[in-house]
């Protein structure tokens, strides 16, 4: 059979749409439905599916990532995390501690702290400078414009004012200022800043101690400070969330010196009278109890820059070092008594000046050739006789007494930047030196070293370690009294009851007449020494140093003191620290009831 009109033979299969589906040209196109258009749909299906598959499968992927790490910072980081957001608003501040109080030995008290306040600005929150500086100036007591410069530096922190009260704090809080905070900075307050300055001493701004018993007692005075956490906004101020992880502070421990306040005040006040009255430069006294050691009394004035009488800058009774003079005759005297080389009533030939390693020593005042006896020489304080008496004991007995009676060597206080004092030894001492050391002209040492030397007399040959803190007080009130100070015998009984008559014909009928206190025994001695350059070579033209020491009742002694002038005119001690010694002791026996004395009978010098 003969194919029909319009289609070919292809083999017995017929294609289609052959008839008019021809494309350009002629060219017949494959009609759609065709098995291989079939297959080119069902592939662009399944590349469609296969992407929308990997589109599903990339964010499958992505919400388990974003699950795992929310997982991660909520579960796994959450602590950290969560501190990060608190630090932004929590921040752990100190919470000082109110330092112990000072108190004299009766209970007065001498310096306490007081809660104040540091005025802080953040001046980069502070949106109007100018008004802030004016709100706040009258209430600070600062000028407005320098104020406002402060406050307009943008540098994020600006003290405004430091150790505010709590009136002038309620009233800038009540401004409502943003930016303005405050710290607590407690102030510390001396009741009398003068009289007490260079034995107290200071407080930093940190609220350490700066010097003195400020600095000696620093820790226990400045308690242990506390902290807590607190919430704050963006610009500091608080919000209202209460304290956490709360550390209290713990108070200072108060101290109760041995120092009597009115006994200060005399003594203070006799000091200054006798600068005034002989253009001293400096003046320094201290009286001690002569069996416990308390010091009742410790004065170091100074003239300053505009010749006005101020506290020293430190405590010179027991930091600086000078000449004492002839009241280091102590040493000679007491140990030749007691290594039975001398009697009182011993006798020397007594030239007015003596020959020792190439050097001349004289007498104050010119006199003949004289035999004179022990006790006189101690009482006209003959430098040539002295030296004579010296030569008995030698090099290594002299520097024995020295050492035994404490000098060389530090009081025992535990003071800051106490002095040791300088004596040498027989190694280092030069030929001259047997002739300046017997008669103090050739070691350098502290007053309250000489004191304590005397005082060991007073108190029967045994030498007490010096005390200025009597005990403690803590926050509740309970107090500590200091073990008694400890004491060594440097002098035999006999040794002193020998020595007391001849101290105390220096006060009857020696170099010290003007120490005499009607109704009292009076035992003591007088120096007067050059003020060593402090290039160390030679001497300050013009320049002494004037010395009394002594105790009273002189047959059974209760009080010691001694009285220091530099630079005076007249220049003996004699003449002008015996006079001040007596009149601060008649103030103290009067003050602490000290029965007048028996006089003694002792023999005149001569």
């Amino acid at each position: 059979m003969s194919p029909a009109p319009g289609t070919t033979n292809t083999g017995g299969r017929r294609l289609a749409g052959a008839a008019g589906n021809a494309g350009p040209g002629g060219r017949p196109t494959r009609p759609a439905g065709t098995p291989a258009a079939a297959r080119h749909a069902r592939h662009r299906h399944r590349h469609r599916v296969r992407r929308h598959r990997i589109v599903a499968v990339g964010i499958a992927l992505a919400l388990v990532g974003l699950v795992l790490q929310l997982t991660v910072v909520q579960v796994l980081d959450g602590a950290r995390y969560a501190a990060y957001a608190a630090s932004e608003i929590r921040q752990r501040v100190g919470l000082p501690a109110t330092r112990g109080a000072i108190y004299d030995r009766s209970g007065r008290l001498v310096a306490v702290s007081e809660p104040t306040v540091d005025v802080v600005a953040d001046d980069l929150i502070i949106a109007a400078p100018a008004a802030a500086a004016a709100a706040l100036a009258p209430l600070l007591g600062q000028q407005a414009a320098a104020l406002d410069v402060a406050l307009s530096k943008r540098n994020g922190y600006v003290v405004v004012a430091r150790q505010v009260g709590a009136s002038v704090e309620a009233k800038i809080a009540a401004l409502g200022i943003n930016g303005i905070t405050f710290q607590a900075d407690p102030k510390r307050v001396y009741m009398d800043q003068s009289l007490f300055e260079p034995v107290l001493g200071g407080v930093y701004a940190s609220g350490h101690g700066d010097a003195g018993i400020e600095y000696a007692y620093d820790r226990a005075l400045a308690g242990r400070a506390g902290s807590e956490v607190v919430a704050q906004s963006a610009a500091g101020d608080a919000l209202p969330v209460p304290p956490e992880h709360v550390v209290a502070p713990s108070q200072g421990v108060g101290l109760v010196l041995t120092l009597d306040e009115p006994l200060q005040v005399e003594a203070t006040k006799d000091v200054e009278s006798e600068m005034v009255r002989t253009h001293a430069k400096s003046g320094i006294a201290i009286i001690e109890d002569v069996h416990s050691g308390a010091i009742l009394a410790m004065v170091d004035l100074v003239r300053g820059p505009k010749g006005a009488i101020v506290p020293a800058p430190s405590n010179l009774a027991l930091t600086a070092v000078y000449q004492p003079g002839s009241v280091m005759k102590l040493a000679t005297f007491s140990f030749a008594l007691q290594d039975h080389l001398i009697a009182p009533t011993s006798r020397f030939t007594v030239p007015y000046e003596i020959d020792i390693g190439g050097y001349w020593f004289q007498d104050a005042e010119f006199h003949p050739t004289q035999v004179m006896p022990a006790t006189q020489i101690l009482a006209q304080s003959s430098n040539v006789g002295t030296i004579k008496v010296s030569r008995l004991l030698g090099p290594a007995r002299l520097y024995r007494a020295l050492r035994t009676l404490g000098f060389g060597a530090p009081t025992g206080l535990a003071w800051p930047g106490e002095s040791p004092g300088i004596i040498g030894t027989p190694a280092t001492w030069y030929g001259s030196s047997l002739g300046s050391i017997p008669i103090g002209t050739g070691e350098a040492v502290t007053p309250l070293q000489v004191l304590d030397a005397f005082n060991a007399v007073a108190d029967g040959g045994l030498l007490v370690r010096p005390q200025l803190v009597a005990g403690t007080t803590s926050a509740t009130g309970t107090e500590r009294f200091a073990a008694p100070a400890p004491r060594r015998r440097v002098l035999d009984a006999s040794t002193v009851h020998e020595l007391v008559p001849m101290l105390d014909l220096v006060v009857q009928d020696g170099t010290a007449v003007l120490a005499h206190i009607p109704g009292y025994t009076v035992a003591g001695k007088t120096g007067t020494a050059q003020v060593v350059n402090s290039t160390g070579t030679g001497y300050v033209p013009g320049a002494w140093n004037a010395t009394f020491v002594g105790f009273v009742p002189a047959q059974a002694p209760q009080l010691s003191g001694i009285v220091v002038l530099n630079h005076p005119t007249p220049i003996y001690g004699g003449s002008v620290s015996a006079p001040v010694f007596a009149e601060i002791m008649r103030y103290a026996l009067r003050h602490f009831g000290v029965a007048p004395s028996a006089p003694t009978t002792v023999a005149p010098a001569g």
